[in-house]
Formats: structure tokens, sequence, C-alpha cells
């Protein structure tokens, strides 16, 4: 992955999501780092997840020790977060095992994800409309005049996700990625295909995969449409958080 991606001035999927979800002006404040970035210490479990699957830094430390009581264990925690490294707890680590058991032995695994003629954590990048764009695929498959994108995704709320891809704006994340995709493969949008492998991160550790139809990846466009066109009206004026516009709230009574 080239250097400091993440501070690339291109727009990715990650950017734009902002638009949709908080306006132009936040979405540029936060793209241009004015923003704080989360404290969270939560630990992500699908960055684990991600980094067995597909490769990457190793940023996570097992914690052997059941509590931080003793002198030595402090000094192990210590050193840890000295280095950066995110602690996962013993009980974390079987859950992560389980899920990457589990992704491995899928039967579309081998098909959509983890073949050999697969590629993972593929920089791509393409201009839409004068709008640089650039998005990293966690695998992609070339095989003739066809591409296969595939992203993995974990939830724990894994019966919810055909609903919820909508509203996290995974169509715009499909859209941007099949544009960008066939572009930078020079391949017909018409001939790539966009799937997700989605794990659950809590019993049973369910796994399955998903192909983005038709009318989602123009659901997906249409939102792309959108951002662009902010984007373009934003020009380089900063950011304004003076919201002028009065909307009528509707009727909230019970």
């Amino acid at each position: 992955m080239t250097k400091n991606y993440h501070d690339r001035p291109e727009w990715s999927y990650s950017d734009m999501k902002l638009i949709l979800d908080h306006g132009i002006d936040y979405a540029v404040a936060k793209k241009r780092k004015m923003l704080p970035q989360p404290q969270s210490k939560a630990i992500d479990l699908g960055q684990l997840v991600h980094m067995l699957i597909l490769g990457g830094e190793d940023n996570f430390a097992i914690c052997e020790y059941d509590n931080y009581r003793t002198k030595a264990a402090q000094e192990w925690r210590d050193e840890q977060l000295a280095a950066h490294k995110n602690i996962v707890t013993k009980a974390q680590w079987l859950d992560v095992e389980a899920i990457y058991e589990h992704i491995i032995e899928h039967p579309h695994a081998e098909k959509y994800l983890l073949g050999n003629d697969y590629k993972h954590e593929i920089e791509m990048y393409a201009k839409a409309d004068g709008i640089n764009l650039r998005g990293k695929a966690d695998a992609v498959k070339i095989d003739g005049e066809v591409m296969i994108i595939t992203d993995l995704k974990t939830t724990a709320q894994f019966d919810k996700f055909h609903k919820s891809a909508s509203w996290n704006h995974y169509d715009l994340q499909a859209a941007v990625y099949t544009l960008i995709g066939s572009a930078s493969q020079k391949i017909s949008s018409n001939f790539t295909n966009y799937y997700f492998c989605v794990a659950e991160t809590v019993l049973p550790y369910r796994v399955q995969f998903f192909h983005a139809g038709l009318e989602f990846i123009e659901a997906g466009e249409r939102k792309l449409r959108q951002c662009i066109d902010a984007v373009k009206e934003f020009g380089d004026r900063e950011p304004n958080f003076m919201l002028e516009e009065i909307p009528e709230l509707g009727d909230f009574s019970l």
C-alpha cells in the first residue's frame, strides 16, 4: 500500500459518505483534518480479521494476562501501547480465530475472495467528471474481460446486513469501486462484478456472500453523482458550519 494512502488528496468512498450523512462542509473539514479524530479505545475485531485474511501490517498484540495487577503485566501493556499496538484479549482472539476459520472454509471463499488469481489490498485510482477518486479493494480478480471485486465486511448484526447495506452507503462503495476498478484495468463496468463477504463477529459466526445487483449499483451511482456535484460546487472555499437553512420539522407528537 502506498505510504500515507489515507492522506492522499483524492476522494474516497469513506470521504464521500460523510457528504451524505453530514454535509459537504463537514466532509471537507474532516478530509482536511480540521476535526478531531475519534478517541474510541474499543478494539475493532474486523480490522484483525482483515489482517489475517488479506494481509497487511500487524498492529495487534494478544494479551496473555488475565488482568494488569502485576508489575510484569503492566510493563507488558505499556510496551505494547508505546509501540502503538492494539491489545487483544484471549477471548477476543478466540472469536477472531473462529471468524477466520469460517471465512476460509466457506464454499465460495476460493471463488470470490481467496483464490490464487486474486490480489488483495489493491489501490485503484480514476477521475469522474473532473473529481479524482481512490479506493483500496480487499480482493480483485481479472479473468479476461471480466473483473471481480470483493469487499470483506464484519458485523455483529448479521441478519440486518441486506437492509443496513444501503443505510451504510455500501451501494456508494460498490459504485465507486466498480468505476475506478474498471477504469484502472481498462475493463467495461458492464463486465465488473462486485461482491460482499459478510462475516458475523458473534456466535455462531455465520458467513455469507452477497452480489451487488444492478439496482444496488445504480443506487450507488446516484449517490456518487450527488457527492461529485457537492464537491464541485464547494470548490476551494472554507467549511462553513453556520447552517442558514431553516427546515420544517414534522409532527413528532405521540
